[in-house]
């Protein structure tokens, strides 16, 4: 099985991967729709506006996410290195139909993160 390893700055964030059929996806995507966004984005000293980061995927016809985000800065390093693992890692949440769009803003979904493996 193919598996996503995610680490950002040096921190193993989750390990994600489907079984034989499926969609896998890691994510990083920026949206600036004021003047001067780009600008205003690379000199901020906290958390980017308009990031957002997800580790995802489709088992089946179930979109199952492992990791997401938009807590990120400046001089973060995200790293995805392909993997086999010899055992398969399960999604850290309960999976739900595959959605189209949300009303509510991205945001750390701690309980996804697998530290450990």
């Amino acid at each position: 099985m193919l598996c996503f390893e995610v680490w950002r700055n040096g921190e193993k964030l989750t390990t994600a991967g489907v079984s034989e059929a499926g969609v896998l996806s890691f994510i990083l995507s920026w949206v600036g729709k004021e003047p001067n966004a780009s600008s205003t984005a690379a000199s901020s000293a906290g958390t980017i506006p308009g990031i957002h980061c997800q580790v995802g995927g489709i088992e089946g016809i179930t979109h199952v996410d492992w990791y997401e985000t938009d807590q990120l800065k400046v001089g973060d390093e995200l790293r995805v290195r392909l993997i086999s693992p010899i055992h398969q890692f399960a999604p850290k949440c309960h999976p739900a139909a595959i959605r189209i769009g949300s009303a509510s803003s991205p945001h750390e979904r701690s309980d996804m993160r697998d530290h450990g493996q």
